[in-house]
């Protein structure tokens, strides 16, 4: 098997083929594995937060991240195990805060309707929000409490899978090796050619982020672009609160070593990744609205990662409709992280010739997707 592309959901599509008996090849065209969108990320597994603010789109796409979500207590015990090394999985939860009335009356609603799915999501006024995180600012409406919404850190969670990957004889992986073209044969992936070379396989797997649509030998299919965000860390001089906070439209997750990750700008900006001060600033400014005290925060680094979009923003995952032996694991967008484990177990399933998990029907690669 070939894996084009080794950020998280390569690497861990690795792992899990790897697991069921197959040899693999993971090409990753950077120097390191997972130093793009997945290095970049917040490392949030927040689907009913981004449902609540309405950030996901349908409820398709609700439920393959709640799916996702079920799938993390169990594999991160297991990476951890294996790789011997903590990815700093935290379940404090999540508060969606409510800035202003007009948040203060959809937010309930929203509630109800998770409620209504059997999720755990509860409205609380101004005061119960602060009881439950003081730092909360004193002019919020209430806010959204969300348990079952936890964060991993996405860094860590690289680390710990290369480490796996590091370990297993069944893996080759080579960085710094860029896929010059995915070649096909007779209407079914045969391999692909890497650094002037040509790399048989049995199946090959397509993950390569934003750049999967630079491939050359893929079919044209739903288009997968760079969708910029830029974040920043801050460095509280103590803890301000546990669990993660959104609102304002930012977020800002707490990390085990004292800093607060705030994000993210949404940008239709090609392969940019400069870093924007206006935007630094204007993130700090929406984040200390939410929570006052990071006004006072030094920021401590800020970085732009490059998230794989497609135009109706779900992911492309499943079988070439036409291509026999290539399958898709791409355009995961905001939910890359979170929806890691569960594409490696979709690929892992879809290459043995097995039905996926969760039903991908909304995400195939074969959809029609009106690009405006």
């Amino acid at each position: 098997m070939v894996i084009v592309g080794g950020g998280i959901v390569g690497c861990l599509a690795a792992r899990a083929l790897a697991a069921a008996g197959a040899r693999v090849h993971l090409l990753e065209r950077a120097e390191e594995l997972g130093r793009e969108s997945s290095w970049a990320a917040a490392g949030m597994l927040s689907p009913q937060m981004e449902a609540a603010e309405e950030i996901l789109g349908g409820r398709a796409m609700l439920e393959l991240c709640l799916a996702g979500r079920a799938c993390y207590p169990a594999f991160v015990l297991a990476l951890e195990e294996e790789a011997g090394a903590s990815v700093h999985y935290r379940a404090e939860g999540t508060l969606v805060v409510a800035a202003d009335d007009g948040e203060a009356s959809a937010l309930p609603e929203r509630a109800e309707g998770q409620r209504a799915m059997g999720l755990r999501a509860e409205w609380l006024d101004g005061a119960a929000a602060r009881a439950l995180e003081p730092a909360v600012a004193p002019d919020a409406r209430g806010a959204l409490h969300l348990p079952d919404d936890h964060q991993v850190d996405n860094v860590a969670l690289v680390a710990a899978a290369a480490a796996a990957l590091a370990k297993n004889p069944r893996v080759v992986v080579r960085t710094g090796t860029a896929v010059e073209r995915v070649v096909v044969e007779g209407g079914r992936a045969v391999g692909v050619v890497a650094g002037g070379e040509r790399i048989p396989a049995a199946a090959v797997v397509l993950a390569a982020g934003a750049w999967t649509g630079a491939l050359a030998g893929v079919p044209a299919r739903v288009p997968v672009r760079p969708v910029k965000g830029q974040m920043v860390a801050l460095r509280p001089g103590a803890p301000l609160f546990r669990r993660t906070v959104g609102g304002r439209g930012v977020y800002c997750v707490p990390r085990d070593d004292g800093r607060v990750l705030v994000g993210a700008t949404v940008e239709d900006a090609g392969y940019d990744k400069s870093v924007d001060p206006a935007a630094v600033a204007e993130l700090v400014a929406c984040a200390a609205g939410v929570v006052p005290a990071l006004a006072r925060a030094p920021v401590e680094s800020s970085w732009a990662g490059l998230r794989p979009g497609t135009a109706d923003d779900l992911p492309v995952m499943g079988p070439d409709p036409e291509v026999a032996g290539l399958v898709w694991a791409t355009g995961h967008y905001r939910n890359g992280i979170l929806l890691a484990p569960l594409t490696a177990e979709c690929v892992t399933a879809l290459v043995r010739g097995e039905a996926a998990p969760v039903d991908l029907a909304h995400f195939a690669p074969g959809r029609e997707v009106r690009d405006d």
